[in-house]
């Protein structure tokens, strides 16, 4: 077997087993939302709670799984390949005591933050509530950034199982919440809402103590060693600076769009949260999980030199997740209201608040092959230890994001007819933009990165997937005629019988077309179960 052989299996097998690891921590995400909806519905409460969570998620972003993951896996992979394991390690115990230290300090500013906030301007309730809940939720940021480094650490070693798992524990945590704690807390809303809080930092605390003894298996021990000095240090902080700065700009824009999102209407948020999840479940099992498994891979073929073998590796990546992602943007797209209907469509979780989420849906998923191909994209650019082109860029498309969300909330008419909507669209659009811009100048950097390979497998994809689109939606038509009522049967059947109907005749119409990328990945799925059963 040859090089590129190895290696692209390698990528393809290590996503299958992080896509596996996903897809249940997803299956629990969706179980989570379900219960959630059913309990908090899209009112003030659950509105909230995600305009508090945001921020905490925001730094989990920056540094559990953006900029410090992006700047540490590269410079500790070529430590590991130039330096030895010894030296790799001395690496990690530095930028994980250091980071203990800013986290702590990030920590106790933010609750100076809230009590001057809180006790200077006079905030209407629904503020108020935000912050009382983001008060409990601060500390998750300490613990979960340390998972997110915790987890580069072990995807450098090829380790992929626990980090993958991970998020399984807190949606594991998130669901006994509902249940134990927030009754505890009082019976409105508003009250009970303070038991998923203190869940999530409970969540936070327990995703920690699961990756400690994998680290020390590896061979890491945890020492106080915060030697700033260090050559290492300076380089990951270098490649890291830039990117915080990128992903807080991007990710700043987030936070805004969920306090627009409040004055549209108070369950806006809401709606922009059960849409973005169920458009992050694809997202997180294929996208997420081809970027996290090639970013090692491209890290390792940058530091030997292998330029020609890394464009390779980059195009194999992204053609997969456009395999993924291009079809189930459609089908999200066709099947949303059957979906969000037989998903969240009971008790406190209406009609209404189905519609405003069906709307969201709708234009997140035209940017999800975008936000998708952004993952593997600024992977490329990491492996290469540039984290500045993609902060350039991305501060460019959150302007253009942030730009079009003012229009969206003060603009009468794109705000009665766009509403929630209208915010997603925005994302979309700049998601778009950022990905087109980013393609190009590392394009411009290293070559040609294999772009009528790229250009010949798409276009092959979009055309099966608009095929699929169509039997889905006439499929939807005969069984809306053939079956009465809004049960569970019915919104079952509604879902699951176009759905099977779309994956064959996206097979079908993909092996008609010669789509390579599916047999391949089916090729190395085959492999992985083999190889397990021997």
């Amino acid at each position: 077997m040859n090089s590129k052989d190895n290696w692209e299996d390698q990528i393809s097998r290590s996503a299958g087993v992080v896509g596996s690891a996903t897809l249940l921590s997803r299956i629990l995400g969706l179980v989570r939302d379900i219960l959630t909806a059913s309990l908090f519905g899209t009112g003030l409460a659950v509105s909230a709670f995600v305009v508090a969570f945001t921020i905490p998620n925001l730094f989990r972003k920056l540094l559990g799984e953006g900029a410090l993951t992006g700047a540490f896996v590269p410079v500790f992979t070529e430590y590991l390949e130039k330096k030895g394991i010894r030296e790799g390690w001395r690496v990690a115990t530095i930028i994980f005591s250091l980071i203990a230290i800013f986290l702590a300090g990030l920590v106790l500013a933010g609750f100076v933050v809230i009590w001057l906030v809180t006790n200077t301007f006079s905030l209407s309730d629904k503020y108020l509530l935000v912050f009382r809940l983001l008060r409990i939720m601060l500390p998750y940021l300490f613990f979960i950034c340390l998972v997110g480094l915790s987890m580069g650490i072990l995807n450098s070693l090829r380790h992929f199982v626990v980090p993958a798992l991970s998020p399984a524990i807190l949606n594991l945590i998130w669901i006994a919440s509902l249940f134990v704690l927030c009754p505890r807390f009082g019976k409105t809303p508003e009250e009970r809402i303070f038991g998923l809080a203190v869940g999530i930092l409970i969540g936070g605390i327990i995703q920690l103590s699961f990756q400690i003894p994998i680290l020390r298996r590896k061979g890491f021990r945890f020492r106080f060693l915060p030697e700033w000095r260090n050559p290492a240090v300076k380089k990951i902080a270098l490649l890291m600076g830039p990117g915080i700065l990128g992903l807080a700009v991007f990710q700043l824009n987030t936070v805004v769009d969920r306090f627009l999102a409040l004055v549209i209407g108070e369950g806006a948020p809401a709606a922009l949260y059960y849409a973005n999840r169920l458009v992050q479940l694809p997202l997180g099992i294929f996208g997420i999980a081809f970027a996290t498994a090639a970013l090692p891979v491209m890290a390792r073929l940058m530091a030997r030199e292998k330029i020609e073998e890394f464009k390779t590796a980059f195009s194999h990546s992204l053609r997969n997740v456009m395999l993924v992602t291009i079809p189930a943007a459609v089908g999200l797209i066709v099947l949303r209201r059957p979906i969000i209907t037989l998903l969240f469509q009971r008790k406190a979780f209406g009609p209404d608040s189905t519609e405003a989420t069906a709307w969201v849906l709708l234009f997140y998923s035209l940017g999800l092959p975008a936000f998708a191909a952004l993952k593997i994209i600024t992977q490329g650019f990491y492996s290469c230890q540039d984290t500045r082109t993609p902060v350039k860029v991305g501060f460019g498309a959150m302007l253009l994001n942030l730009a079009l969300n003012l229009m969206v909330v003060y603009t009468p008419w794109l705000r009665i007819h766009l509403r929630e909507g209208g915010l997603a669209l925005s994302t979309s659009i700049a998601a778009v933009l950022n990905m087109g811009v980013l393609f190009y100048l590392l394009r411009r950097r290293l070559g040609p990165l294999r772009g009528k390979v790229i250009l010949s497998s798409l276009t092959r994809i979009s055309i099966a997937s608009g095929l699929m689109g169509l039997i889905i939606w006439l499929t939807v038509i005969f069984i809306r005629v053939q079956i009465s009522g809004g049960g569970l049967g019915g919104r079952l059947i509604l879902v699951a019988v176009p759905v099977l109907t779309g994956l064959a005749s996206f097979a079908g119409a993909s092996y008609l077309l010669g789509v390579k990328e599916l047999s391949q990945f089916v090729k190395a799925f085959m492999k992985r179960r083999i190889h397990k059963a021997t």
